[in-house]
């Protein structure tokens, strides 16, 4: 009896590196994602891989406190970072999506964009305009590669 109590308290232990890892890998996917230096979605470079903002999105959206997130990232977003927490609230919550939208400063920065080989700065008013047409969800329908 002994024996057991001593293994099952080794077995929690054992444990709690575990969940505090998986945690701070979540953490870090939504800090990375706030602070995307370029916007990239689909293939991109000469091997057509997924970007790491892409990447990063993809996981926080998997969360199920995914709205609320991507709402607090949003502070201390970068540019390019807004824009990834734009499409990503578009995607999982609409409602909050809409709210932000409308109430987003509209810089007149440029944003750097990555399209398949492709490295161009695009103005952040019409990276907006295209996240609200929807231009960006069918990437996020696509299976991950």
């Amino acid at each position: 009896m002994k024996t057991l109590i001593i293994m099952l308290i080794a077995g929690i232990v054992l444990l709690q590196p575990g969940i505090s890892a998986a945690t701070s890998s979540e953490n870090s996917a939504v800090r990375d994602l706030a602070a995307a230096k370029s916007l990239a979605f689909g293939g991109v470079g000469v091997a057509g891989l997924m970007s790491e903002g892409e990447r990063n999105l993809r996981a926080v959206l998997e969360r199920p406190d995914a709205s609320h997130q991507l709402q607090v990232a949003l502070a201390h977003a970068t540019p390019a970072g807004r824009l990834y927490i734009l499409v990503g609230l578009r995607r999982c919550d609409r409602a909050a999506y809409q709210k932000v939208f409308d109430s987003l400063a509209r810089p007149s920065d440029d944003v750097e964009v990555v399209r398949g080989c492709m490295i161009s700065k695009e103005p952040f008013r019409q990276l907006l305009s295209q996240i609200q047409d929807g231009r960006f969800d069918v990437y996020l329908s696509r299976a991950p590669r």
